[in-house]
């Protein structure tokens, strides 16, 4: 057996509280039965102070302070070197203040608990800190302050200050109604351990050495603060830990440290089940928060029949990760509303996956429970970046009556990747009306300078039942980039990337009735300089109920959608069709700064995709309208313009505003099956349409054929592309073309292998449409017939042209051009441009008499005022403008420099 053994198996039971002599009126420990009561300290009016060499407190056993009833605070310290215990009971008469001081340390085991009147410190600073200045300290220990004090301001710590550990079971730790529980030390652990203190506050701090805390007077008791405290430690809840504050109006949680990690289905819970408003969680972390497994998390909860406001929960960290099914949550199932989710997280939050069961995401949750009044609460999410993957989602929905809350996010980059591992669950922001529910979504608005959605990731705003979905608004100062479809072996369409506002398919309730979803769909609006949908992700606004459509703006510079990507609004049957009833559709428009390019397909599941941009009705619902404004619109390699019907809704309009089309094996199209409409109308300078492009607004079946308008300059459709308006079993529609000039294409009254115009219906030439024409320019105007006699040039060179104008003219037309034929002159109406005479001084010197002087000057200089040395006429290389604007003719090239210009400034004609 050690020395050590043998020294504590010596130490009797009642040795575990042993005094010291330190206090003018020192402790005395009693032993009575299983009680050990504590008598005597040192009393300073209302205050009494109690010092131990060792304070310890085995199971079964308790440490009675047989206080004075008017007593308000004990102040009870370990001035020796060893570690408190407390696997047995703390008590004290009245409604004391019990503060338990240990420099080495306090730990709480299983079996340890409280029966004190007020509030409970345990903490292992080494001094507590009066208002005047003064100090009760447990190393180097002092006399108490002569003064008499009630309140200390604030607890100071030593280097290296112990641990405080709870590992306390049923019920665990606990003080009365509006008390305070409080521990504060350097590492701060609750292994399994419980904090109780309902309706009242509950700190737990961590700092390093040398650091001091505030301390002042709360109604719930005592509140903590830590603005002069420069580090902290870590604080950990595993193994099933729990603090909780919940009560008639819930309790205040407030927890500071450098880390603090939840793991092991730890909670930190504060429910409000009657009036009043609802206690806060705060928790700062200098570090990083991390909570980990599935129930592990912290829950700000209105309970069922309550009328009070729930609390909010504030965080406060460099990075925040939640993983394996961990949460945050602010909840309300009765009458009041429930709090907010506040996060500010200065690197990043990221949230990772699901519980293993499967029965729960990783993430941040604002909800309205069923059954309840009460609204949702805010989510706000400040952070450098957000990561969402693997089945993750942040949420504010509604099940009940209340209204869902809004979903905030301000965040330099945002992602959200992937799914479940089965696809199953998308990750994902949401702000939703759910099954059953029949208040208003909340809205959704994400600040970000750039958003990838990836890998069946997903953020949408949804409606189920009644009600109205909320507004989704996105605003990236760089990018917004959809992309993939979760990473299984068979995607769905529910399966893509992409961002969706939709009134959701008719529903079963718990009695088996089919409820049919009359909510409206909420809107879309995305501002950014560059949007991307590829490779199967989609954009799409949706109604698949009776109430009214979603409308979608995308203000961007660059619109890109590429490899089976799709941006859509639509009045949808889903799986549920009942007689078809559907409201309509949303108008959906774009607004591109630079441009609109929709190429490509890609391969969904079994199914080849098309990229496009389109409406839709597939019931008797309208499909809304698609409007494009931009300078460039491109459609190719099998992508889609589309404004459809299928059902006996009328079809969209499509109005595309651009200053240059390019149709390269991409169509625009309008069609319906049983409906009307499906009209396009085009303004573009500059249309192109190759290889089988179409414009078409064709009715298929007993649909009505719409109607076409192209105003242009220039309209070029070769390679067989189309323009038509025709119908199977109705009327044609009309097409209207006003152009300058038409290339490549003509009118026809049946379609062929060549390029068409058509208005025709299979019923016979009396239900076919209109064509209607108008060039405004024809291209063969003002062209002249060039003469039938080749000109040899051979015979104008021997003719020595510088011999033969050595007193001729040479005069500048104007607009200039070559004229018919070499031996034409130029067109009279051409503007004549006057030369300028000779400066004054080169009259006098050269002496010419004014019937000498050419009407053209000759320059071989860059001075215009140097004299003509000769009567030697140089022809004219090119033109300068000299210091007044004036045109001069030089016999140089001034498009040259160096010596070649130099070359070509001696080179004079022979006359």
């Amino acid at each position: 057996m050690s020395l050590l053994s043998v020294s504590l198996a010596s130490i009797p039971v009642s040795a575990q509280i042993i005094p010291d002599n330190t206090l003018p009126e020192n402790s005395a420990v009693t032993p009575q039965g299983n009680i050990r009561q504590i008598d005597g300290g040192t009393r300073r009016g209302n205050t009494l102070f109690h010092s131990f060499e060792r304070f310890s407190v085995p199971t079964g056993e308790t440490a009675f302070f047989n206080n004075a009833v008017d007593i308000q605070n004990i102040f009870s310290r370990v001035t020796g070197s060893s570690i408190s215990e407390i696997n047995g009971i703390l008590k004290a008469n009245g409604v004391a203040n019990l503060f338990l001081i240990n420099p080495n340390g306090i730990i709480f085991g299983e079996n340890a608990s409280l029966d004190i009147g007020g509030s409970f410190f345990a903490t292992s600073a080494d001094r507590v800190v009066f208002a005047n200045g003064t100090e009760f300290r447990a190393t180097n220990p002092n006399s108490p302050p002569l003064l008499i004090i009630n309140i200390p301001i604030g607890l100071r710590f030593r280097e290296n200050p112990g641990s405080i550990v709870n590992r306390s079971q049923s019920p665990g730790l606990q003080v009365a109604s509006e008390q305070t529980l409080a521990l504060v030390g350097g590492d701060v652990r609750l292994e399994g351990g419980k904090l109780t203190a309902s309706e009242g506050r509950i700190e737990l701090g961590s700092v390093a050495g040398n650091n001091f805390i505030g301390i002042s007077s709360e109604s719930e008791g005592f509140a903590l603060n830590y603005n002069e405290v420069q580090n902290f430690q870590e604080i950990r809840l595993s193994a099933l830990a729990t603090i909780n504050t919940s009560g008639e109006q819930g309790g205040k949680i407030q927890i500071q440290g450098r880390q603090v990690n939840l793991t092991g289905d730890s909670a930190i819970i504060s429910s409000t089940s009657g009036e009043g408003i609802g206690g806060d969680i705060f928790i700062v972390a200098s570090d990083s928060i991390t909570i980990t497994e599935q129930q592990s998390g912290l829950f700000a909860e209105v309970r069922p029949n309550a009328t009070g406001r729930g609390g909010t929960i504030s965080i406060e960290t460099r990075r925040l990760t939640l993983t394996n099914g961990a949460q945050i949550s602010v909840t309300t199932l009765g009458f009041g509303q429930a709090g907010n989710l506040a996060i500010a997280a200065t690197e990043s939050i990221d949230l990772v996956g699901e519980a293993p069961d499967r029965q729960s995401p990783s993430g941040l949750f604002a909800r309205v429970e069923a059954g309840a009044t009460g609204n949702g609460g805010n989510i706000i999410l400040e952070t450098n970046r957000l990561t969402i993957r693997n089945g993750a989602q942040v949420s504010t929905d509604t099940l009940g009556f209340g209204r869902a809350g809004d979903l905030f996010i301000n965040a330099s980059e945002v992602e959200v990747i992937g799914s479940t591992v089965d696809g199953r669950s998308a990750s994902g922001l949401y702000a939703q009306v759910d099954e059953g529910g029949t208040g208003n979504g909340g809205n959704l608005t994400i600040n970000t300078n750039q958003l990838i959605v990836s890998e069946g990731g997903q953020i949408s705003t949804t409606a189920r039942n009644i009600g109205r979905a909320g507004i989704l608004t996105i605003n990236a100062n760089n990018a917004v980039i959809l992309s993939g479809t979760a990473p299984v072996s068979e995607p769905q369409q529910n399966q893509r990337s992409g961002i969706f506002v939709s009134a959701e398919p008719a529903f079963q309730d718990e009695s088996g009735n089919l409820i049919i979803t009359t909510a409206d769909a909420g809107e879309l609006i995305i501002n950014t300089p560059e949007l991307i949908v590829e490779n199967g992700a989609r954009i799409s606004a949706d109604n698949f109920g009776t109430g009214g459509g979603s409308n979608v703006n995308l203000n961007v510079s660059r619109l890109v959608i590429r490899d089976g990507g799709q941006i859509g609004a639509g009045s949808l049957l889903g799986s549920n069709p009942i007689e078809n009833e559907r409201g309509s559709g949303g108008t959906l428009t774009v607004n591109a700064s630079d441009s609109v390019e929709i190429t490509g397909t890609d391969r969904i599941g079994s199914n080849l995709e098309n990229s496009r941009l389109f409406t839709l009705a597939e019931g008797t619902g309208e499909a809304g309208s698609l409007n494009i404004f931009t300078p460039n619109l491109t459609v190719g390699n099998g992508g889609e313009v589309n404004v459809s019907s299928t059902g006996t809704g009328e079809a969209g309009n499509l109005t595309v505003e651009a200053n240059s089309i390019r149709l390269d094996h991409g169509n625009l199209q309008a069609e319906t099956r049983l409906g009307t409409q499906g009209n396009i109308t085009i303004n573009s300078p500059d249309i192109l349409l190759r290889r089988g492009s179409k414009i078409t607004t064709n009715s298929l079946e007993t649909g009505t054929g719409g109607n076409i308008t192209i105003n242009s300059n220039q309209l070029v459709a070769i390679e067989n592309s189309d323009i038509s308006a025709n119908a199977q079993a109705g009327l044609g529609g009309q097409v209207i073309i006003n152009v300058d000039a038409i290339f490549g294409t003509q009118f026809r009254t049946q379609q062929t292998s060549a390029s068409d115009i058509t208005a025709t219906s299979e019923l016979g030439a009396e239900f076919s449409g209109t064509v209607e024409l108008n060039n405004e320019i024809d291209p063969t105007q003002g062209l002249v017939d060039l003469p039938q006699t080749v000109v040899d040039p051979a015979v104008l060179i021997a003719q020595d042209p510088c011999k033969q104008g050595a007193d001729s003219e040479f005069v500048i037309t104007g607009r200039g051009g070559l004229p018919p034929s070499p031996q034409e002159t130029v067109r009279s109406e051409e503007t004549f441009v006057s030369l300028i005479e000779l400066p004054p001084e080169v009259d006098s010197r050269r002496n010419d008499t004014p019937s000498q002087k050419s009407r053209v000057q000759s320059n071989t200089s860059t001075n215009y005022n140097q004299p003509v040395s000769s009567l030697d006429i140089v022809p004219a290389r090119g033109w300068i403008r000299n210091e007044k604007g004036e045109v001069i003719l030089v016999s140089y090239d001034p498009t040259q420099t160096g010596v070649q210009r130099q070359r070509q400034r001696s080179t004079q004609c022979e006359l």
